[in-house]
Order: C-alpha cells, then sequence, then structure tokens
C-alpha cells in the first residue's frame, strides 16, 4: 500500500469577499512598540532553526507580535515571550502529531512542545509559584479545548455560544495574557486576578482578537476540512453566506471594543485598582492593539499582501469542494 499522501482538494473556485475594517473597530487602543523588537527576533529565530522547529520564520514575524504586546519589557522579559509565542504559532500550524502533543501521548508530555522552555518557566515559577500556577492552569485548558475543537468537523458545527467558549481557551490567549504580568514584573493577587470584572475584561480581549484571527485565516481559503472558526459557526448559527457572515464579524468585533471600554471603566470604581492592576490593563490594551495590527503584518495569513488588505479590506479566497 502506498504511504503517499492524499491529493489536496482541487480548487472549485474563488470568491472576492471584503473582510471586515477590524483596525477601525481598535483604533482607541494605543499600538507601541519594544525598542529591543529586532535584536530579540533575530536571536529567537536562530534559536528556533537551532532546536529544529522549521516555519517560515521571518515571514511569520512573531518577533513583532510580542514586542507589539509587551512594549515595555526588557531584553530578558522579550526574549522569553517571543519563543513561548513562536513556540505557540508552531504547535497550531504544525498540530498535534508533529510535535508530541497527540492524544495518545499527550499524559507522557504534558505541556507539549512548550518543554522547550520549561526550565526559563521553572525560573519564573521559583520567582511567581502563584503567577506559574495560573499560567500551567491556562496551558492544560488550552490543550483540552484544542482537543476538543480538532474532534469537531463540518459535519458537527457547534453553536455559538459553545464555540466561544472553547475558542477563548483554544486560542492560547489566555496564557498571552498571564505574561502581561511576567513582562511588565507585576504583582496581582489572587482577588484581583480572580475578580468577576477583570474576567470579564480578558474574555472580552480574547473574543476580539480570537474573532479577528478567524476572519483574517478565512483568506487562506476555505475547505470540507478547515478548522472551524467564528465564520463557519455564524454560517449556520444564522442561515447566511459567507460575506455576510464576515461583516457580522466586523460588527461584534466593533460591539466588543465597546463593551471592552465599558468594562474598563466598570473595573475602575471596583475598589481594587492599583498601579500594577492599571498597568496590566494596559497590558491588554497593548495585546489588543498588537494582536490585530499583526494578523495585517504577518504573512501567516495574508501572504505578503497584507499592506493592500489593510488599506482595501478584499481577499480572493479559494473554496475548495
Amino acid at each position: 500500500m502506498s504511504n503517499s499522501p492524499p491529493p489536496a482538494p482541487a480548487c472549485s473556485h474563488t470568491v472576492s469577499v471584503q473582510l471586515p475594517d477590524l483596525l477601525s473597530s481598535c483604533t482607541p487602543f494605543e499600538l507601541r512598540v519594544n525598542r529591543h523588537c529586532r535584536s530579540v527576533s533575530r536571536a529567537s529565530e536562530a534559536w528556533l532553526r537551532e532546536v529544529g522547529l522549521k516555519l517560515e520564520w521571518k515571514g511569520m514575524k512573531v518577533g513583532l507580535w510580542a514586542a507589539l504586546c509587551y512594549p515595555g519589557a526588557d531584553l530578558a522579559q522579550l526574549r522569553l515571550a517571543v519563543d513561548f509565542l513562536s513556540l505557540l504559532v508552531y504547535e497550531q500550524e504544525r498540530g498535534w502529531e508533529r510535535n508530541g502533543c497527540s492524544d495518545e501521548n499527550k499524559n507522557e508530555n504534558e505541556n507539549g512542545i512548550f518543554d522547550l522552555i520549561s526550565d526559563r518557566l521553572s525560573r519564573v515559577a521559583y520567582k511567581s509559584p502563584a503567577w506559574y500556577m495560573r499560567f500551567h492552569r491556562s496551558m492544560r485548558t488550552y490543550y483540552d479545548a484544542r482537543r476538543r475543537l480538532h474532534s469537531l468537523d463540518s459535519t458537527c458545527i457547534p453553536d455559538l455560544e459553545t464555540y466561544v467558549d472553547l475558542r477563548r481557551n483554544a486560542s492560547g490567549l489566555r496564557m498571552v495574557f498571564h505574561l502581561i504580568e511576567y513582562a511588565g514584573g507585576l504583582d496581582l493577587p489572587e482577588r484581583v486576578s480572580s475578580h468577576p470584572v477583570l474576567k470579564r475584561l480578558t474574555d472580552q480581549a480574547c473574543d476580539l482578537i480570537a474573532w479577528s484571527e478567524d476572519a483574517i485565516s478565512c483568506a487562506k481559503g476555505m475547505t470540507p476540512s478547515s478548522r472551524l472558526n467564528i465564520v463557519t459557526v455564524l454560517m449556520k448559527d444564522r442561515n447566511c453566506s459567507f460575506g455576510s457572515a464576515l461583516a457580522y464579524i466586523g460588527t461584534l468585533v466593533k460591539q466588543t471594543a465597546d463593551a471592552f471600554l465599558a468594562t474598563e471603566r466598570q473595573f475602575a470604581a471596583c475598589g481594587v485598582i492599583n498601579d500594577d492592576t492599571r498597568r496590566y490593563v494596559r497590558g491588554l490594551w497593548d495585546c489588543i492593539a498588537g494582536s490585530v495590527n499583526w494578523l495585517y503584518e504577518t504573512e501567516r495569513y495574508l501572504g505578503t499582501k497584507g499592506n493592500e488588505v489593510r488599506a482595501f479590506g478584499w481577499v480572493f479566497v479559494p473554496v475548495f469542494d
């Protein structure tokens, strides 16, 4: 029996659609960049090649993503953030079996590919055990949500509420937000980190970024086996076309950005605000602005046409039978 992979599905047609204007929804969130971006990016890309993780890292621009999300981090803090985000991207690009995270061996290799930075995470854990417990709990939740999403297919599309909850955890963004504390040297006590209003704020930040990524990632093409995203969920949930679903995502992102700012004002009146808490919320701003802008800069979704799409919004999407 031949071991060659099955042939790729033939593209049946290409549709021209306009992506929602995600950037305008995020204009309230100031965009800042870390001055160590270039040097840390180069060092991280060299390390990734050294440990054998092969992707087009230069085009991925993960270092830029980290520099936008953590503009105030020092060299060491930014380097850990870049390496972590790179492993997150690699894990999601290559899938479970290719990086040791399949269901069969998950219990033996609990942290999967993130074991490559376990020594550095352990040093952070020694200094901030409460932070590490929250980070590790989010990592376990991430893997569980990823397995649940991967168990679904085009014949088993969940309802919108179920998908949103899964997507928040499967995005890895909760871990990205934990790194705000690390990169800023912040100390959030349990009564603050578990505060229901702050949890709602982080959920809204997750939704803003994850839904924006879902919309942009559609430019890579729609196949029967495409991973579930909010576009396919909305097409089923609202019985609408591809273009209508994309337009509705734009509305959802704008509504969620407005809700985030309203929740921030509510949180400021809760009586738990101090300097570290304010800096953490500002870090959520950085992650929102940085992540959404990075979606147009990285070649992961739009190839080299990011600037063109940023200006006009139109993409040609291959649709496969």
